[in-house]
């Protein structure tokens, strides 16, 4: 049973179908993928990870927007532009997350998956061969249980890790970074500039891309304290944000902005990560930075690498499942050293508390 139909949960469906067919795989979504989810950047190598999937060509029908590179205002004001095309994996692609997340329970559902919409673990209980599961449908107003066994969970709830929590297994969290992101509608008349945009400001740093629906998202990342401190979610404070910008400010004029949506954005490890009857994967097993692109990318990749470790358990090889606790721990790791490296180019903020906290141990700003 795979709690949660986002990327992870689905690339961990379609992986067990894959390898073994014979395989009753279910996944529960609370959603109708009718609510708006951010995340919406694929780096190019995205692109090895959907081929891997068996994904790759049908991807390329669904009208995503290709994205060739990135431009970055970080550490000067000058826009430093990374183009996707001197790497070896392709272009990136810019989309709509509910729209990709859809599609992709679509594909689990072609390979057999049983793909459960408007649906919530309410409560588990641990039995000697695996799971009982009561879950709740609220599909067309009404609302039913019903009890499931299953021999395997899968947490795949997003940053709340839910079951995993129930469980006993606790969040390490190394920051307090929250987004407030902001959709706005553009006509797109001409030429689209599809590169995605990331500025350092004072507080924080911005981040906005072109969607293939037409709009532009936006975000101000900055830490929770300071996102209450300035009412960032309010209209004033933020167009006075927006204002002390160069480029995004550039970016967003004329532009008519939806809602704020507030969305947690911190840095943190599960641990453990997996036990011999569950695991987690993409954000309920750790999450990164925004900064570093990788949302997506992590979520298919977890996917994939815990759908090998659950075979394996299945097969009676219990090392699998050490292995996957072993990989994500070593690349979170790997993660925290870059994220430190990168914010440690940033000096342009002395009297800045966003700046301060992520400055490399033993360095300070000028």
């Amino acid at each position: 049973m795979i709690l949660g139909g986002g990327a992870a949960g689905c690339a961990t469906a379609i992986s067990l179908k894959q390898h073994s067919p014979q395989l009753r795989v279910a996944v529960v979504e609370r959603s109708a993928y009718d609510v708006p989810r951010v995340g919406e950047t694929l780096p190019p190598p995205t692109n090895n990870l959907l081929q891997q999937l068996g994904l790759w060509n049908r991807f390329r029908l669904q009208g995503h927007m290709e994205a060739h590179g990135t431009s970055a205002a970080w550490g000067e004001t000058d826009l430093y532009h990374n183009e996707f095309i001197f790497t070896a994996y392709g272009s990136g692609w810019h989309l709509s997350r509910p729209a990709f997340d859809a599609w992709l329970a679509s594909e689990a559902a072609n390979l057999g998956v049983d793909v459960r919409k408007k649906t919530r673990l309410v409560q588990e209980e641990e039995q000697s061969d695996g799971w009982l599961l009561t879950l709740e449908n609220a599909s067309e107003g009404a609302r039913f249980r019903t009890e499931e066994q299953a021999k395997f969970v899968v947490d795949a709830t997003g940053r709340r890790a839910v079951f995993a929590r129930r469980r006993g297994a606790k969040r390490q969290a190394d920051d307090h970074l929250v987004g407030i992101y902001r959709f706005y509608s553009t006509t797109q008349n001409g030429p689209v500039n599809t590169s995605t945009l990331v500025e350092a400001a004072e507080d924080g740093w911005w981040y906005s891309a072109f969607l293939p629906d037409g709009r532009l998202v936006t975000a101000l990342m900055t830490d929770a304290d300071i996102a209450r401190r300035l009412r960032l979610r309010d209209e004033v404070p933020w167009a006075q944000q927006v204002e002390r910008t160069v480029h995004t400010r550039q970016r967003l004029a004329g532009l008519e902005a939806g809602p704020p949506i507030l969305v947690a954005a911190s840095s943190q490890l599960l641990e453990p990560v997996a036990d011999e009857s569950w695991l987690a994967v993409g954000d309920a097993a750790s999450s990164y930075d925004p900064l570093s692109s990788l949302g997506i990318f992590k979520a298919l990749r977890t996917g994939i690498f815990g759908s090998y470790a659950i075979l394996d358990r299945f097969r009676g090889e219990p090392r699998g499942l050490l292995k996957y606790r072993g990989l994500v721990g070593a690349e979170y790791r790997s993660y925290l050293e870059k994220r430190s490296e990168y914010y440690g180019l940033e000096k342009r903020f002395p009297g800045s508390i966003f700046w301060q906290r992520r400055q490399p141990a033993g360095s300070k700003l000028p």
